[in-house]
Protein backbone atom coordinates (compact mmCIF):
# COMPACT_ATOMS: atom_id res chain seq x y z
CA UNK A 1 0.00 0.00 0.00
CA UNK A 2 1.58 3.56 -1.09
CA UNK A 3 1.75 6.62 1.40
CA UNK A 4 -0.50 9.45 0.57
CA UNK A 5 2.36 11.02 -0.79
CA UNK A 6 3.08 8.28 -2.60
CA UNK A 7 -0.69 8.41 -4.38
CA UNK A 8 -0.07 11.69 -4.98
CA UNK A 9 3.02 11.90 -6.77
CA UNK A 10 1.50 8.27 -8.60
CA UNK A 11 -1.22 10.58 -10.50
CA UNK A 12 0.73 13.38 -11.39
CA UNK A 13 1.78 11.05 -14.37
CA UNK A 14 5.49 11.87 -13.76
CA UNK A 15 8.64 8.90 -13.80
CA UNK A 16 12.19 8.91 -13.03
CA UNK A 17 12.77 6.27 -15.41
CA UNK A 18 11.40 5.35 -18.75
CA UNK A 19 8.70 2.93 -18.80
CA UNK A 20 9.20 1.54 -22.45
CA UNK A 21 12.85 1.99 -23.03
CA UNK A 22 12.59 1.92 -27.15
CA UNK A 23 10.01 4.41 -27.15
CA UNK A 24 11.45 6.73 -24.73
CA UNK A 25 15.24 6.24 -26.59
CA UNK A 26 13.70 7.13 -30.18
CA UNK A 27 12.16 10.10 -28.36
CA UNK A 28 14.75 11.16 -26.75
CA UNK A 29 16.71 11.16 -30.32
CA UNK A 30 14.00 12.96 -31.47
CA UNK A 31 13.59 15.49 -29.31
CA UNK A 32 17.49 16.25 -29.64
CA UNK A 33 17.72 16.12 -33.38
CA UNK A 34 13.94 18.25 -33.91
CA UNK A 35 15.54 20.90 -30.71
CA UNK A 36 19.04 21.15 -32.68
CA UNK A 37 17.38 21.32 -36.08
CA UNK A 38 14.41 23.90 -34.93
CA UNK A 39 17.74 26.23 -33.14
CA UNK A 40 19.86 25.71 -36.39
CA UNK A 41 17.19 27.19 -38.11
CA UNK A 42 16.13 30.24 -36.12
CA UNK A 43 20.19 31.17 -35.40
CA UNK A 44 21.40 30.51 -37.93
CA UNK A 45 18.50 31.66 -40.76
CA UNK A 46 15.76 32.93 -39.54
CA UNK A 47 17.07 35.24 -36.73
CA UNK A 48 20.85 35.46 -37.68
CA UNK A 49 20.46 38.82 -38.19
CA UNK A 50 19.01 40.25 -35.29
CA UNK A 51 20.43 38.04 -32.77
CA UNK A 52 21.46 39.35 -29.18
CA UNK A 53 24.42 41.46 -28.57
CA UNK A 54 27.15 38.69 -27.54
CA UNK A 55 25.74 35.51 -28.64
CA UNK A 56 27.22 35.08 -31.93
CA UNK A 57 30.19 35.73 -30.22
CA UNK A 58 29.66 33.24 -26.87
CA UNK A 59 28.83 30.90 -29.59
CA UNK A 60 31.10 31.13 -31.88
CA UNK A 61 33.91 30.72 -29.18
CA UNK A 62 36.06 27.20 -29.19
CA UNK A 63 34.09 24.61 -28.30
CA UNK A 64 35.56 23.09 -25.53
CA UNK A 65 35.24 23.61 -22.61
CA UNK A 66 31.89 25.86 -23.47
CA UNK A 67 29.76 23.15 -24.88
CA UNK A 68 30.51 20.94 -22.28
CA UNK A 69 29.49 23.34 -19.53
CA UNK A 70 26.71 23.99 -21.72
CA UNK A 71 25.68 19.88 -21.32
CA UNK A 72 25.34 20.47 -17.61
CA UNK A 73 24.16 23.56 -17.02
CA UNK A 74 21.35 22.11 -19.27
CA UNK A 75 21.26 18.95 -16.83
CA UNK A 76 20.88 20.90 -13.76
CA UNK A 77 18.52 23.19 -15.54
CA UNK A 78 16.42 19.69 -15.99
CA UNK A 79 16.65 19.30 -11.84
CA UNK A 80 15.67 22.24 -11.20
CA UNK A 81 12.85 23.33 -13.67
CA UNK A 82 11.84 19.60 -14.22
CA UNK A 83 12.96 17.69 -11.67
CA UNK A 84 12.04 19.46 -8.36
CA UNK A 85 9.12 22.43 -9.47
CA UNK A 86 7.53 20.80 -12.59
CA UNK A 87 7.10 17.58 -10.50
CA UNK A 88 5.99 19.73 -6.69
CA UNK A 89 3.21 21.79 -9.01
CA UNK A 90 1.67 18.70 -10.55
CA UNK A 91 1.80 17.20 -7.21
CA UNK A 92 0.08 20.33 -5.99
CA UNK A 93 -2.30 19.53 -8.60
CA UNK A 94 -2.76 16.24 -7.74
CA UNK A 95 -3.41 16.86 -4.36
CA UNK A 96 -5.87 19.47 -4.68
CA UNK A 97 -7.83 17.36 -6.92
CA UNK A 98 -7.90 14.16 -4.55
CA UNK A 99 -11.02 14.39 -3.03
CA UNK A 100 -12.64 14.30 -6.31
CA UNK A 101 -10.70 12.21 -8.28
CA UNK A 102 -8.35 9.46 -8.52
CA UNK A 103 -7.48 9.34 -11.74
CA UNK A 104 -4.37 10.51 -13.15
CA UNK A 105 -3.73 13.96 -14.00
CA UNK A 106 -5.20 15.46 -17.48
CA UNK A 107 -3.15 16.90 -19.90
CA UNK A 108 -4.99 20.00 -19.74
CA UNK A 109 -3.48 20.09 -16.19
CA UNK A 110 -0.15 19.07 -17.05
CA UNK A 111 0.24 21.39 -20.41
CA UNK A 112 -0.19 24.26 -18.76
CA UNK A 113 2.40 23.19 -15.76
CA UNK A 114 5.15 22.76 -18.05
CA UNK A 115 4.85 25.65 -20.00
CA UNK A 116 4.26 28.18 -16.59
CA UNK A 117 7.52 26.49 -15.37
CA UNK A 118 9.29 26.94 -18.68
CA UNK A 119 8.28 30.49 -19.18
CA UNK A 120 9.68 31.17 -15.07
CA UNK A 121 13.00 29.57 -16.77
CA UNK A 122 12.73 31.61 -19.80
CA UNK A 123 11.48 35.21 -18.71
CA UNK A 124 14.68 36.99 -18.91
CA UNK A 125 15.19 36.28 -23.18
CA UNK A 126 11.19 36.16 -23.79
CA UNK A 127 10.72 39.56 -21.88
CA UNK A 128 13.71 40.99 -23.77
CA UNK A 129 13.30 39.12 -27.11
CA UNK A 130 9.51 38.31 -27.48
CA UNK A 131 9.56 35.92 -30.11
CA UNK A 132 12.73 34.64 -30.75
CA UNK A 133 13.19 34.22 -26.93
CA UNK A 134 9.76 32.58 -26.91
CA UNK A 135 10.59 30.29 -29.79
CA UNK A 136 14.15 29.87 -28.79
CA UNK A 137 13.71 29.28 -25.29
CA UNK A 138 10.35 28.96 -24.20
CA UNK A 139 9.17 26.23 -27.29
CA UNK A 140 12.59 24.44 -26.66
CA UNK A 141 12.40 24.36 -23.29
CA UNK A 142 9.36 22.79 -23.04
CA UNK A 143 10.46 20.03 -25.56
CA UNK A 144 12.04 18.75 -22.32
CA UNK A 145 9.33 19.08 -20.02
CA UNK A 146 7.12 16.93 -22.58
CA UNK A 147 9.92 14.72 -22.48
CA UNK A 148 9.47 13.99 -18.86
CA UNK A 149 6.09 13.54 -18.56
CA UNK A 150 5.64 11.42 -21.66
CA UNK A 151 9.08 9.40 -21.11
CA UNK A 152 10.51 10.00 -17.67
CA UNK A 153 13.14 12.52 -16.18
CA UNK A 154 16.14 10.30 -17.30
CA UNK A 155 15.28 10.50 -20.70
CA UNK A 156 14.85 14.54 -20.58
CA UNK A 157 18.13 14.58 -18.33
CA UNK A 158 20.01 13.01 -21.09
CA UNK A 159 18.41 14.96 -24.31
CA UNK A 160 19.11 18.42 -22.93
CA UNK A 161 22.18 17.19 -21.92
CA UNK A 162 23.14 15.68 -25.51
CA UNK A 163 21.53 18.52 -27.37
CA UNK A 164 24.34 20.48 -26.83
CA UNK A 165 27.41 17.83 -28.24
CA UNK A 166 25.10 17.93 -31.52
CA UNK A 167 23.89 21.28 -31.03
CA UNK A 168 27.03 23.51 -30.38
CA UNK A 169 29.43 22.33 -32.68
CA UNK A 170 26.84 22.54 -35.80
CA UNK A 171 25.53 26.26 -34.57
CA UNK A 172 29.54 27.13 -34.60
CA UNK A 173 29.97 25.84 -37.40
CA UNK A 174 26.76 28.03 -39.18
CA UNK A 175 27.19 31.26 -37.60
CA UNK A 176 30.64 31.09 -38.65
CA UNK A 177 29.49 30.41 -42.71
CA UNK A 178 26.95 32.90 -41.95
CA UNK A 179 29.00 36.06 -40.07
Amino acid sequence: MRSALGQILARTGLHLLARERKAALAATLCSVLGVSAFVLLLDGVLFRRALPDGYAALFTAPLLPRMLFSAAGSMLEEVQYRLLLTTALAALAAAVSAPFTRRPLPSWVLLPIIAAVQLLNAWTAVSHYPLYGALRFWLVGCVWGLLYWRHGFLPALAGHGLVHLLLDPALRALLLLTA
